[in-house]
């Protein structure tokens, strides 16, 4: 784990990404374990970076990867109670998968985010193998960081509307196995780049029957640039401190810059 620095203090909001293993439960007491072991990290990790704020898993990190059906092994609300009470314990924010695997009924794909005091502040659900789901949506989130939650597997416009909604952290998931690494780090530098805003794109590691999850979960920067970025192996975080105010006085100067093109484009135009 490398520790970066992006900030100054008390105008910054410090953030961990893991690239967690894809689990394979095969029974209620599985999932349970799973669910603990997940509200473990979250408590552990506070303690080992007392300036953490918000900790990102990886898609398909809770339930694993697959379809829903009959055979369901929890229900919708049974992980997001762990992980309220994890969040709340801790005094820490918390992006989660909620969906994958047998264990939900349900066949879209959801991420929640949860507040330090346990309250889900945003859910994002896409629907698999097809466009649709939740509109994009952008909240207030840890140190008043304006935060949208983005799938983009299947429409990447979601992304894309969280950035022109003024989002000033993207939670890129594009958590799809056998894709390369460098196309996942690549894609949420551009994110960041066109946004001018920080993006998190958290991947799962390792194998879970014949796919591969790839890693190099990363954090970037809002000028595009690498803060932080995981290895392959599972289980691996890195933690960044993204700074509120550079990135505000960054997109004050970009605006400014856009408006003084525009004016001179138009008085040659006219």
């Amino acid at each position: 784990m490398r520790r970066v620095g992006a900030g100054h203090p008390g105008g910054s909001v410090g953030v961990a990404v893991l690239s967690h293993t894809v689990p394979a439960p095969r029974s209620r007491g599985d999932v349970r374990l799973n669910y603990l072991r997940i509200a473990d990290l979250v408590v552990g990790m506070k303690h080992g970076e007392p300036g953490l704020d918000l900790i990102v898993f990886p898609e398909y990190g809770t339930h694993g990867f697959g379809g829903g059906g009959s055979d369901a092994l929890t229900m919708p609300g049974e992980d997001v109670d762990v992980f309220a009470r994890a969040c709340r314990t801790a005094g820490v924010w918390g992006v989660f998968s909620v969906s994958g695997g047998r264990c939900r009924p349900d066949p879209d794909n959801t991420i929640v985010l949860i507040d330090d005091r346990g309250g889900v502040v945003q859910r994002h659900s896409r629907a698999a193998g097809r466009r649709g789901g939740d509109p994009p949506e952008v909240v207030a989130g840890p140190g008043g960081l304006r935060t949208g939650l983005s799938i983009v597997r299947d429409d990447p416009a979601v992304g894309q509307g969280c950035q022109f909604r003024g989002a000033e952290l993207l939670i890129r998931y594009q958590a799809e196995p056998d894709v390369p690494a460098s196309a996942q780090v690549q894609a949420a530098r551009a994110a960041a780049w066109m946004g001018t805003c920080y993006v998190v794109a958290p991947n799962a590691a390792g194998r879970a029957g014949r796919r591969r999850w790839s890693g190099h979960s990363a954090i970037v920067g809002f000028d595009g640039v690498t803060l932080g970025e995981c290895g392959d192996e599972e289980h691996e975080f890195q933690y960044a401190e993204l700074s509120i105010g550079a990135l505000r006085r960054a997109r004050s100067g970009r605006a400014l810059l856009e408006r003084t093109l525009r004016t001179r484009a138009l008085a040659r135009a006219s």
